[in-house]
């Protein structure tokens, strides 16, 4: 027999060597079992094994407000998020990429740049004054952009505007 015909035994082998009580073991007291594995391929499979065991799917945020952007049966976490998106008072990993929101007022300031109140209570301002069409009772989105900037946009269209937070 040769090594490579003995490293695939090995490796086809490796699963039926744990013992049974193994599910039962702690993370810790598992490390140490695949630790002591003396074939480098023995002991990446009993790595990989415990890796399988230990993954959880992630919750994606953001793809809950594309599929729902009226923000309706979101989780009260959730709702508190949006309520500070736009506030730079958040840890990273608490912060939103995108949130929806319907337009109830577009006034213009005294330099030209429209300030849009949206029906989650939030105001914004558009950082320009080039022309960006948004209208009373649309739904527009907020996302994040680079350097902490935010950008306004709509599904609709392929136009964003940068905005910035007023309340």
């Amino acid at each position: 027999m040769n090594a490579k015909q003995l490293m695939f035994l090995l490796v086809a082998l490796a699963p039926l060597s744990i013992p049974a009580q193994a599910a039962e073991l702690t993370l810790r007291q598992a490390l140490a079992q695949c630790q002591q594995q003396q074939d480098t391929a023995s002991r990446l499979h009993c790595y990989d094994q415990l890796a399988s065991t230990a993954q959880q799917p992630e919750q994606n945020t953001t793809r809950q407000f594309a599929e729902n952007p009226q923000g309706a049966n979101l989780p009260e976490t959730t709702k508190a998020y949006e309520a500070e998106f736009g506030r730079q008072t958040q840890r990273p990993e608490e912060q939103l990429e995108r949130i929806y929101a319907t337009v109830t007022a577009v006034r213009q300031d005294a330099r030209g740049h429209r300030v849009i109140s949206f029906d989650n209570g939030q105001v914004w301002r558009q950082n320009s004054v080039e022309h960006y069409p948004v209208e009373e009772g649309q739904v527009h989105f907020i996302r994040r952009a680079a350097l902490g900037s935010f950008m306004l946009g709509n599904d609709n269209n392929n136009r964003t505007t940068r905005v910035r937070r007023v309340n």
